[in-house]
């Protein structure tokens, strides 16, 4: 489940699919706080592909993910649940799994914020 198949809408809803919940995230760690309704963050393009929709912030309602460079991410919002400060990590639903996963070398599976295992991406870069 990615942000991709979110959109599709489900049986109980048409705006959102609600049948099963995400199950691969990119957590991301936030760079800079100074301007007013933004974050920075240290996951781009590379870290989330250029695919629509955009990354969801998961527990943020009306948070606005932008890949701002391949290496840099922009989230802007008006409220926010809590005051956000360099050094915090915040989850994102990815735009669409195959080709997130494709960037990176290995996959953690958690479970109640434990990691129960690591996978190995063994064809991570041989996209052609």
């Amino acid at each position: 489940m990615d942000a991709q198949y979110l959109e599709i809408g489900g049986e109980s809803s048409d705006e959102l699919y609600t049948d099963f919940v995400p199950s691969l995230t990119v957590m991301t760690t936030v760079l800079n706080t100074y301007f007013p309704g933004r974050l920075t963050t240290d996951a781009g393009a590379k870290a989330l592909t250029l695919n629509k929709p955009d990354a969801i912030v998961v527990g943020e309602k009306g948070f606005s993910y932008n890949a701002g460079s391949d290496e840099f991410g922009a989230i802007r919002y008006e409220t926010a649940s809590k005051t956000y400060k360099v050094g915090d990590t915040l989850e994102l639903i990815v735009p669409h799994c195959d080709p997130a996963v494709n960037e990176y070398d290995q996959m953690y599976g958690t479970r109640h914020d434990r990691v129960e295992v690591v996978w190995p991406i063994a064809a991570r870069g041989h996209s052609q």
